[in-house]
């Protein structure tokens, strides 16, 4: 992926409407080269120091496919995912902790970082039973964040 995007940081802000752990958000975007398609990452810069990363060793990302223009989502596709989004924060805020969000390339991928990666699925599928669009997981084991800690220090700044 190194060789096909160009990362660029866009902004850094306080996440002080986020669910703690997460202390600080960036934005990124990555553009193709061959057709100028785009993607928007938007990723868990920073975490409150007293969190440890090892209760929450599953890794587990949330696809959502769509047909978009240039792989972008429709504002209506654009607010049903925010609304998945909203429904899967209010959860529970020990469940899982959200350290990004991709959009692009006709996909939406959250990836969430879980003490129970099959709990959080149930739940999710609970909460998005009632979206017409069908949601994949993935789970990986990752107890040292380490691909999520690898996005964050691959970000030109």
């Amino acid at each position: 992926m190194k060789t096909f995007f160009s990362a660029t940081l866009l902004a850094v802000s306080s996440a002080t409407s986020a669910a703690p752990p997460v202390e600080i958000w960036s934005t990124a975007t990555a553009t193709r080269a061959s057709d100028g398609w785009v993607l928007i990452y938007r990723v868990a810069d920073r975490m409150i120091p007293e969190f440890q990363k090892q209760s929450q060793p599953d890794r587990v990302v949330v696809s959502w496919r769509f047909s978009g223009q240039k792989g972008l989502p429709t504002a209506s596709e654009q607010k049903s995912m925010d609304a998945l989004e909203d429904a899967v924060d209010g959860l529970s805020a020990n469940l899982a902790t959200l350290v990004s969000v991709s959009t692009g390339n006709n996909k939406r991928q959250w990836v969430y970082y879980t003490q129970s990666g099959r709990n959080f699925i149930d739940a999710v599928q609970k909460v998005q039973s009632k979206a017409v669009v069908p949601l994949e997981f993935e789970t990986i084991w990752d107890p040292k964040w380490a691909l999520h800690d690898s996005f964050v220090r691959s970000i030109r700044r």
